[in-house]
């Protein structure tokens, strides 16, 4: 059996025991879809690491689990399945390393380790070399700690806030005054959401291009119109407005790839003939939709809006024409 399979196994063994009334082997059997013996192994590696496994009698049938005032022992009122997903979820803010966000969690799983017995921490360490959380394309927030610092104080004071913001294409920043609403990370990257004064209008702004924030004494109030969860629904990734009806055909060959995974909350999927499916979705932009289909390449066919598949064809066009030159 894989390393991996078998640490989160184990790992889910430690949650169910963590319940008042305890397993029967023949429940925990069940519920991890293994034998006898294998449970009976894992009870022992728990017990090992120093988990304080027990057992008692009921009515003629023995139940397992932790000794009584395990968890209330501790001083943070969390279960040891609760610490164990604390301690994990640090490689999911991997690329906020070097950001007060990052170091907090650090310290927040350093104090949770500090609560279990030494060889329950390191029963915890091993279940880390069979988990692991992988990033693509990761930006780097080592220089933002200050930023990031401030903007947080803004969020949740409701300070209005100086920002010296760099668009992308410019060369020089920009100072503008915004109401920051929100922190908002998607995709590996940290964002603020709020108004800006300058454009008298809803933005959002990357954190990495934000060169520094200086906080008034003046305080702002979010609109009670503005819905946070309204507004991300109506952009594919980042970029939001009216949003419009796609629909995309993927090939039978893609099909079982795009139906595990919900790429956005309005996402309706229709079967065809042959394995072939179609993807409609209501977003409002479509250079995020393009950019998001071209890596699919001649697996993904636009069937609405027509605009966006002329966009698609006028990139390829750019594209065969760019590596042609090349091959010359």
């Amino acid at each position: 059996m894989p390393r991996g399979d078998q640490l989160t196994r184990q790992w889910k063994l430690v949650q169910l025991l963590s319940g008042r009334l305890g397993r029967t082997l023949a429940q925990l059997c069940g519920e991890l879809g293994v034998t006898k013996r294998t449970v009976q192994r894992d009870l022992e590696v728990l017990t090992a690491a120093g988990f304080p496994v027990t057992s008692d009698m009921r009515n003629g049938t023995v139940f397992w689990h932790f000794m009584e005032g395990f968890h209330a022992e501790a001083p943070v009122a969390l279960t040891l399945s609760e610490q164990m997903a604390l301690y994990f979820s640090k490689g999911l803010f991997k690329p906020l390393q070097g950001t007060p966000i990052y170091e907090s969690l650090e310290a927040a799983i350093q104090k949770i380790g500090s609560q279990l017995p030494p060889q329950s921490f390191k029963f915890l360490r091993g279940l880390e070399q069979g988990i692991s959380v992988s990033s693509f394309g990761l930006k780097d927030y080592s220089h933002s700690k200050q930023v990031i610092q401030a903007l947080t104080r803004a969020v949740f004071n409701k300070l209005k806030a100086r920002i010296a913001h760099r668009a992308v294409h410019h060369e020089q920043a920009i100072e503008r005054e915004v109401d920051p609403y929100k922190l908002w990370y998607v995709n590996n990257g940290l964002y603020v959401v709020g108004h800006d004064h300058l454009k008298n209008d809803l933005r959002v702004f990357a954190v990495e291009r934000i060169q520094s924030v200086s906080l008034t004494k003046r305080r702002f109030e979010i609109p009670p119109d503005f819905n946070f969860e309204e507004f991300k629904q109506t952009a594919f990734n980042m970029i939001w407005g009216e949003p419009q009806e796609v629909k995309i055909r993927f090939s039978a060959s893609q099909a079982p790839y795009l139906k595990e995974r919900t790429w956005h909350p309005s996402q309706k999927i229709e079967g065809e003939e042959g394995g072939s499916i179609i993807l409609t979705l209501q977003v409002a932009d479509l250079w995020e939709v393009k950019r998001w289909l071209i890596g699919f390449g001649a697996d993904a066919e636009v069937l609405e809006p027509g605009q966006l598949r002329e966009e698609i064809v006028t990139e390829c066009s750019a594209l065969r024409r760019l590596h042609r030159g090349r091959l010359r």
